[in-house]
């Protein structure tokens, strides 16, 4: 008898090339969740203490809504989707690094959540999802 070699089911008949890698898809809960702490920091500072301490809170926090707003992007292709995400990681690490010395939120976490984003974005699997070779 000869043998068949034949490939295993991938399931539900989606093809390889269109599932979001692992280290896209971590970048994206990292910077969903860090927006998502920003909305939860800022609505509890308005509750607790006024609209003027939610504004201070809320400034901090700008880069990363609109990190996790590029974020919700990630499933589109084009590597302008991935650089203005690292971009705008740059810009949050940056931003947030007053918070660290006077002790508000975000603090450490936004430079730390936005390297990691970076890191995962600038991985090989990353550039090939956003700009994938058809040839």
């Amino acid at each position: 008898m000869s043998e068949l070699r034949i490939p295993p089911d991938q399931g539900s008949g989606v093809d390889d090339r269109y599932r979001m890698p692992r280290v896209v898809r971590a970048a994206q809960l990292v910077a969903v969740l860090l927006a998502l702490m920003g909305i939860l920091c800022t609505a509890s500072s308005g509750w607790l203490l006024g609209a003027k301490p939610a504004l201070l809170t809320a400034i901090p926090f700008v880069p990363a809504w609109l990190l996790g707003l590029v974020a919700l992007t990630f499933n589109s292709e084009g590597q302008a989707v991935r650089i203005g995400a690292i971009l705008i990681a740059v810009l949050n690490m940056l931003w947030t690094i007053p918070a660290i010395t006077d002790g508000r939120p975000p603090g450490p976490l936004a430079p730390i959540a936005s390297l990691v984003i970076i890191v995962l974005l600038f991985r090989r699997e990353a550039r090939d999802w956003f700009e994938p070779s058809y040839w």
